[in-house]
C-alpha cells in the first residue's frame, strides 16, 4: 500500500530499545519484531505504573507490532474493541492502509487523548481514526477533522499531497481530496492539477464523484477533467470509462459557454455530449417557456392597467366632447334660425318682384299665356318653397340627429360630422336653386 515507506526505518531505530525495557516477558511470534517510539513507550511504562498492570496485547500493523494495554485500547476504537474480544492479539494489515507510524500516533491518543498533527500527517491520522472506528467522545475522527479544516484553508496544496497519497480511503471514509480541491479552487489555485493527472482512474473516478456533489457550479469540474483526460500518465482509457468520468459532470450546472466548449471537446464521450445536448434543448425551451409566460403577464397586467387608464381618460374625453357639442349646438341652431329668417325674406321679395314682373306683362300684352314649359313659372315660388321646404327638412333632420347624439351620450364627433353634411345639403339646395332661376 502506498505510505508504508518509513515503517522499515523505524522499526530498525527503535527495536532495541525495546529489548531492553523493562516490559513483561509476553513474546511474540519469532517471525515480528517489536517497537515503541519513545513517547509511546514512555506514555505506556507510565500507564503500567499508574495502573499496576502490564501490557496485555499485541497489535501487529505491517509486520511490526505494538506491546499494549487492552483497557486503553478498546476504550477509544470500536474496531480494536471487535478485534480484541477474547484475544490478546490482532493484526493490522490491508485494506486497512494504516502505516506503524500512524498507528503509534493513533495509540497515544488513547492514552493522552493527545495528538500532534501537522499538514503532512493529518490525512493519515484522519483515515486512521475513521477505519479504526474512533468517533465516541473525545474522539480522535473528531480532533483531526478539526485540524483539517483549518489547515486546508491556509496551505490546501501541501495537505493534498499527502492526502492523494492515501487513496483511495482519503476519499472513501472523509472526502479529503475533494475538500482540498474545492478549497483550492475558491481560492484560484491550479496547483492541485499535477497531482490529478498522477491518479489511477479509479482514484480520479471517486474524487470526480464527490466533486459532483460537493461543486454547486461544475465549470471547474470540466476543467478538471479535460486536463485528465488529455494528460493522465496510465495509458489511453478505455470507453467505458472515459464515460463513467464524464458522466461525473452535471450539465445544468454548467455555464453555457462551458457547455457549448463541452459540447465540441473530442476528449468528451459521444454518449455524454449527446446528453449534453439534449440537456441544453431542453433547457433553451424552458428558458423560452419561462420568458414568454413572463412577457405574457407583464402584458397582460400593462394591458389592464393601460385599459383602466385608458377608460377613465375616454370617460373625461366624451364628457368634454358633450359639453362642448351642446355649446356647438346652440350656436348652431342659432345661426339656422338667421339663415331661416334670411331665407324667408329673400324669398318673400323674390315674390314679390315676380308678381309685379307678371303684372306688367300682362298689361302689356291681354292675350298673352305663358307657354306650358315655361322655366320662369315653374321657378318662381315653387322653386322658392321647394327650397325653403327642402332647407327646414334639413334642418329638422340634423337637430333630430343631434339631440339624438346629446341623448345617447355617444362619442360621435359632432364638431366634424354636422357641420361637414349641414353644408352639403346647403350646398345642394342653392345649387338646385340657382341652377333654376338660371333657367
Amino acid at each position: 500500500m502506498r505510505g508504508w515507506k518509513h515503517s522499515a526505518a523505524i522499526e530498525t531505530i527503535y527495536e532495541e530499545e525495546h529489548r531492553s525495557s523493562s516490559a513483561p516477558s509476553l513474546s511474540p511470534s519469532p517471525s515480528f519484531s517489536s517497537f515503541s517510539p519513545p513517547s509511546l513507550h514512555s506514555i505506556v511504562n507510565a500507564w503500567s505504573l499508574h495502573s499496576a498492570s502490564q501490557p496485555n496485547v499485541f497489535i501487529l500493523v505491517h509486520g511490526t507490532s505494538f506491546r499494549l494495554h487492552q483497557d486503553r485500547m478498546i476504550s477509544q476504537s470500536s474496531y480494536l474493541k471487535q478485534h480484541l474480544t477474547g484475544v490478546s492479539n490482532v493484526t493490522i494489515s490491508p485494506p486497512l492502509n494504516i502505516t506503524a507510524e500512524t498507528f503509534a500516533t493513533v495509540a497515544e491518543f488513547c492514552y493522552t487523548h493527545k495528538v500532534h498533527l501537522t499538514p503532512t500527517n493529518v490525512a493519515a491520522i484522519r483515515v486512521a481514526a475513521e477505519l479504526l472506528g474512533m468517533t465516541e467522545g473525545e474522539n480522535l475522527c473528531g480532533v483531526a477533522e478539526s485540524y483539517f479544516e483549518r489547515v486546508v484553508a491556509v496551505d490546501a496544496s501541501m495537505v493534498m499531497r499527502s492526502c492523494v497519497t492515501m487513496l483511495p480511503e482519503a476519499e472513501t471514509t472523509a472526502s479529503l481530496v475533494s475538500k482540498c480541491i474545492e478549497a483550492l479552487i475558491w481560492n484560484g489555485d491550479v496547483s492541485f492539477l499535477d497531482d490529478v493527472v498522477e491518479m489511477h482512474s479509479q482514484d480520479f473516478q471517486m474524487v470526480a464523484s464527490y466533486l459532483n456533489k460537493r461543486l454547486p457550479d461544475h465549470d471547474a469540474l470540466y476543467k478538471i477533467i479535460d486536463i485528465y483526460l488529455k494528460e493522465n500518465k496510465y495509458g489511453k482509457l478505455t470507453e467505458e470509462q472515459q464515460t463513467e468520468i464524464c458522466n461525473n459532470l452535471d450539465c445544468s450546472k454548467l455555464s453555457p459557454r462551458i457547455l457549448v466548449e463541452c459540447v465540441q471537446n473530442p476528449r468528451m464521450s459521444l454518449k455524454f455530449i449527446m446528453g449534453a445536448i439534449l440537456v441544453e434543448h431542453l433547457k433553451t425551451r424552458h428558458s423560452l417557456v419561462v420568458a414568454t409566460t413572463t412577457t405574457t403577464h407583464q402584458t397582460e397586467r400593462t394591458s389592464l392597467r393601460k385599459i383602466l387608464q385608458h377608460d377613465h381618460h375616454h370617460t373625461t374625453h366624451i364628457e368634454e366632447t358633450m359639453d362642448s357639442t351642446y355649446n356647438r349646438i346652440q350656436n348652431l341652431e342659432k345661426e339656422l334660425m338667421d339663415m331661416k329668417n334670411h331665407l324667408q325674406h329673400h324669398q318673400f321679395m323674390d315674390e314679390k318682384k315676380n308678381n309685379n314682373a307678371l303684372t306688367k306683362e300682362r298689361a302689356v300684352s291681354f292675350h298673352y299665356e305663358p307657354p306650358q314649359n315655361s322655366r320662369i313659372q315653374r321657378g318662381g315660388r315653387g322653386s322658392i318653397s321647394s327650397s325653403s321646404l327642402m332647407l327646414d327638412n334639413i334642418i329638422t333632420k340634423k337637430q333630430n340627429e343631434v339631440k339624438m347624439c346629446v341623448a345617447n351620450k355617444t362619442s360621435i364627433d359632432m364638431t366634424r360630422f354636422f357641420p361637414r353634411n349641414f353644408k352639403f345639403s346647403l350646398k345642394n339646395a342653392f345649387g338646385c336653386r340657382m341652377q333654376r332661376q338660371a333657367r
